[in-house]
């Protein structure tokens, strides 16, 4: 019976540039869930260990569908255009930014759109929690100082609720500026109010 074809490009050397996608394209598959930590360990030890094209495939067999060894090399994670990760990082801080400043058009909304859509561990998912969490304090702060203020009829209380809300903008416009530079700032007003209903990780 004759052996099964295979394509000779799949006997090619392994570029450093095709090691360096295949092992985001795994970071990525592990940061989204789709493969565990084990797995993860064993198929980052093959791509680091192949020294052809087809040494390469291996690393993805059964996560990656590949029609046949003829099409493997236009398929293949690894041989697929690279983002590269600096523009990557800019992207990424542009979203975590957004989730900051969208607070203050759309309040609890906008971060948390963000946060449902983003991938977990991605820095725009942590940034959204950020926000979200910050502006939910900041608002049961207002509602407490408001509340407070109508049933003593003290004026502090007044006072107090207007530099909540000014503290509330101020920090806004710092969280999303400090997220568009990738800082990874902490809002001062979260180490006092430990409030975390979207988890920051």
């Amino acid at each position: 019976m004759p052996a099964a074809y295979e394509h000779p490009s799949l006997q090619m050397s392994v570029t450093p540039e095709q090691r360096d996608r295949a092992e985001d394209w795994l970071k990525d598959a592990y940061a989204d869930g789709r493969v565990s930590e084990s797995e993860f360990d064993s198929r980052i030890g093959q791509v680091l260990g192949a020294t052809t094209r087809k040494d390469l495939n291996q690393a993805f067999y059964g996560l990656v569908h590949v029609p046949s060894s003829s099409t493997a090399v236009g398929l293949h994670p690894a041989y697929q255009p690279l983002v590269r990760p600096e523009v990557r990082d800019r992207a990424g801080n542009g979203v975590a930014a957004l989730a900051h400043f969208s607070t203050l058009f759309a309040w609890l909304l906008g971060p948390a759109v963000i946060y449902a859509l983003s991938s977990p561990g991605t820095r725009a998912r942590r940034e959204a929690a950020k926000a979200f969490n910050f502006t939910l304090v900041t608002f049961l702060g207002l509602v407490g100082s408001s509340i407070i203020a109508n049933v003593t009829n003290l004026d502090l209380f007044d006072m107090l609720t207007g530099v909540i809300f000014v503290g509330w903008v101020v920090l806004t416009i710092i969280g999303g500026a400090k997220a568009a530079q990738g800082e990874n700032w902490h809002n001062p007003v979260r180490h006092v109010a430990r409030l975390q209903v979207l988890k920051e990780k």
